[in-house]
């Protein structure tokens, strides 16, 4: 009886290739029919046939077709925009500072903070006329433009103090017109920080003390106008009182009798004549 002296396994792996080429193009394909649209975004799908659809996918699971559909992602959350002369703020680039000229030429620079969202809405549209780049294509240059635009109506005292929340509000309008134009929302708008000239400033503040010393110095003359007005309503009182005085004495010389009585004091004890003579016998009924 014969023994093998080896033993041998064949197996037909060419019926696998088929399989294994369905796995991969599976893992490959796969990944492009799923579209995972993330809470606060939406996509816009390009088909290669038809252009941009103009419904856009919200948040959830979508399918694609590969190699035809191509979706782009857009935040339609709110965002903000600095322009900014701080250079603190390391998330705003150097060219997103802002300097603008009043109607009297004064220099200043400015922080403008601008809250904005996407149109839900309009994102087919963004995405047609726009694209990905609005930050850089419309919200960037419409907020500088507009906003050296408006500073420049304004003198440099109004935007220094009294007319800043007008001037926003100016600024507001304009940019939310031309911002809803192009399919952008425009939630808010804040003037945060306006620096003058270290001169511009220092004539300020000489102003501003030389206002305060004004004011007081039109209090001081206010009081003395008030004390020389009293001086004079009690002279003019004491005046008519001795004139009064006078007339009395006039027409009756006892008056003078009368006026002395009073002025003595408690303890005196006098004695009236009938010869309009007055005697203090005080010191001697107190023996």
């Amino acid at each position: 009886m014969r023994r093998p002296s080896q033993l041998t396994l064949n197996f037909d792996t060419s019926r696998f290739l088929p399989l294994i080429g369905l796995l991969l193009v599976a893992l490959i394909f796969l990944p492009r029919c799923l579209l995972v649209v993330q809470p606060g975004y939406e996509a816009v799908i390009f088909n290669r046939f038809t252009g941009v659809e103009m419904s856009p996918r919200r948040e959830g699971i979508h399918l694609l077709i590969p190699v035809m559909q191509f979706p782009t992602l857009y935040d339609v959350r709110t965002q903000t925009y600095n322009m900014t002369s701080q250079s603190e703020e390391h998330s705003v680039k150097a060219d997103d500072s802002l300097t603008a000229l009043t109607a009297d030429g004064q220099r200043v620079d400015l922080d403008v903070s601008v809250r904005y969202r996407l149109d839900p809405a309009r994102v087919p549209e963004i995405h047609q006329n726009v694209g990905p780049g609005y930050l850089n294509k419309i919200i960037r240059p419409a907020s500088q433009a507009v906003v050296r635009n408006v500073i420049a109506r304004y003198s440099a005292i109004g935007v220094y103090s009294e007319q800043r929340a007008e001037i926003q509000e100016q600024i507001a309008a304009e940019l939310s017109s031309l911002m809803q134009a192009e399919g952008l929302v425009l939630q808010s708008l804040l003037l945060r920080n306006v620096e003058f000239s270290k001169e511009f400033q220092s004539a300020i503040e000489a102003k501003q003390i030389a206002e305060q010393e004004k004011q007081r110095e039109v209090f001081r003359v206010e009081q003395a106008e008030l004390i020389k007005q009293r001086m004079i309503v009690k002279a003019s009182g004491e005046a008519q009182a001795i004139t009064l005085k006078g007339e009395a004495l006039r027409n009756n010389p006892n008056v003078i009798q009368l006026e002395y009585v009073r002025n003595l004091p408690d303890d005196i004890k006098t004695i009236v004549s009938e010869q309009n003579t007055i005697l203090n016998f005080g010191d001697f009924l107190n023996k």
